[in-house]
């Protein structure tokens, strides 16, 4: 394994073992909890659905940026996916939502293995909008965890 797949993997280690630790000990009534987000007004619930579903969805794009399709498609919404992606989770279990989770990272992991050096260098338009490489991608799914984590604990006072 490279140098860079290895910073990767434990970058996105700690980012995830971060999540983790931010959900332990939460009561039935703390997961209904509001959680303020950039990314929608959702519970801690459906925040995780959403962290769940948030690497299927980068893989996707890395994908296409391997791909050379360098752009998203006309009218693509974030706001509007990542919603309708919490949606389609409303009825999913903590316990489906969090082996969710880890069955995404595995595949992510997996993805990310399977990777040369110059597929790092690829780039291509993120649903945020900008421009990144494929690296940066890997890395902006450890960001977009640790973030929703702060938030949850934040929602939870901690």
């Amino acid at each position: 394994m490279s140098d860079r797949k290895a910073e990767i993997r434990r970058y996105l280690e700690a980012t995830r073992a971060d999540l983790l630790s931010s959900l332990q000990g939460l009561s039935p009534d703390d997961w209904d909890r509001p959680v303020v987000s950039g990314e929608g007004a959702w519970t801690i619930r459906q925040a995780l659905a959403h962290v769940a579903t948030a690497e299927p969805g980068q893989m996707a794009t890395g994908e296409r940026m391997l791909k050379g399709e360098a752009r998203l498609g006309e009218g693509f919404s974030l706001d509007f996916w990542n919603q309708r992606q919490v949606e389609k989770r409303k009825g999913r279990s903590l316990d489906d939502l969090l082996n969710d989770l880890a069955d995404s990272r595995k595949k992510l992991l997996a993805w990310i293995d399977g990777l040369s050096e110059a597929d790092f260098e690829k780039s291509g338009q993120h649903g945020r909008g900008d421009v990144i490489t494929v690296e940066q991608l890997c890395y902006r799914v450890g960001e977009h965890e640790a973030g929703h984590a702060a938030e949850i604990r934040a929602a939870l006072g901690k």
